[in-house]
């Protein structure tokens, strides 16, 4: 499936290279882990398919961000598309960075994308949000799920986490325990995104919420944001020195090594704690929904979507043909503008 889900900026980004028969090489900023890494293969197989050299240029997080930007501000045309977080898609789209995809469904006969994406997940494809025009699509998405080493929780004397108390009563255990060499917790705490997304589902779990019904009032200083807000700082508390500067790598990294038992963290991580040449733990991480507060638990859903750069060295040529790929992008979250979405105990995924 995630082969398929390529083929639809690569051809569009294809056919704005196309003179005479030749194909222009295509080059995609992904970022380092798992998204970036399926993206990849499935880059791999429309090199084939179509006889044209595909070049996938992979860094860490931060950095996609900054090399997409630059290459945006400056219009060097190095990238011809960007993998881009869902929280980045304002930026690049406010500021001209990415190519509309109007024309291109226009020269395939179609009105947009298929039809059997979930709406919201198209919503913020588009600019402004849900109204404007395309200017990516879906790539993958995903909620988060809360994960824990059941064999260490089990010794703290905590079986299935059912609520933050849980996790609080196993993580200090662990942490006690652990010498400052192992911990019961970790968390994403670098400035922006990182923390936002791991205090967030807390933050619910507490009945917590940013904006009143009407969204005409700021609810953040509130007894229940304070009592997530106490919960996120006992949480701080067990975790590795330093983790306010953590990102996803580091939170991986320290499970994958079998030196953290649990955290908050996101499906596509699956893959790399049950892979034998990249962690220590496999089969022995367990997968579970987001721990109650004082409400049921609450997760973030968030995409990865696909966008042409406007500043393309392949975007001097428009569209001549029509795009030989369907849209084949997938999986899931909400408004830009809010930047955060939470699910309910089930979560979709992009398409139905």
């Amino acid at each position: 499936m995630v082969r398929k889900l390529f083929l639809t900026l690569a051809a569009a980004a294809s056919a704005l290279a196309i003179s005479g028969a030749a194909w222009a090489d295509i080059t995609i900023l992904v970022p380092s882990g798992s998204e970036g890494d399926g993206l990849r293969a499935a880059a791999a197989d429309y090199a084939k398919m179509k006889g044209t050299k595909v070049e996938t240029v992979q860094a860490p997080y931060a950095n996609v961000f900054e090399q997409g930007a630059n290459a945006g501000a400056t219009k060097s045309g190095i990238f011809d598309i960007v993998l881009m977080d869902d929280p980045w898609i304002p930026f690049f789209a406010e500021n001209g960075h990415l190519e509309d995809l109007t024309p291109f469904f226009k020269n395939a006969g179609l009105e947009g994308p298929d039809n059997d994406f979930l709406s919201k997940s198209l919503a913020i494809c588009r600019n402004p949000y849900n109204s404007g025009p395309y200017v990516c699509l879906p790539y993958v998405g995903n909620a988060q799920m809360f994960f824990y080493d059941a064999a260490k929780y089990k010794e703290a004397g905590v079986d299935a986490p059912k609520t933050w108390d849980d996790v609080l009563k196993a993580s200090k255990t662990l942490t006690e325990g652990g010498g400052g060499r192992y911990f019961g917790y970790v968390f994403r705490g670098g400035q922006g995104n990182p923390v936002v997304a791991d205090f967030m589902p807390i933050f619910w779990s507490y009945g917590a919420d940013l904006f009143n019904a009407d969204r005409t009032k700021v609810t953040i200083d509130t007894p229940e944001g304070a009592a997530a807000m106490k919960m996120f700082m006992a949480l701080r508390d067990v975790s590795p020195k330093g983790v306010e500067s953590y990102n996803a790598n580091e939170v991986g990294t320290a499970l994958a090594a079998g030196t953290s038992a649990s955290s908050i963290n996101w499906p596509n991580w699956v893959a790399t704690f049950e892979d034998p040449s990249q962690s220590k733990m496999v089969g022995k991480i367990s997968y579970g929904p987001i721990p109650a507060g004082t409400k049921p638990g609450s997760s973030e859903i968030g995409h990865w979507t696909m966008g042409i750069m406007s500043a393309s060295k392949n975007t001097s040529r428009r569209p001549s043909t029509s795009c030989s790929g369907r849209r084949r992008l997938s999986r899931s979250r909400s408004p830009p503008s809010a930047a955060i979405h939470r699910s309910g105990p089930q979560s979709s995924p992009i398409r139905n």
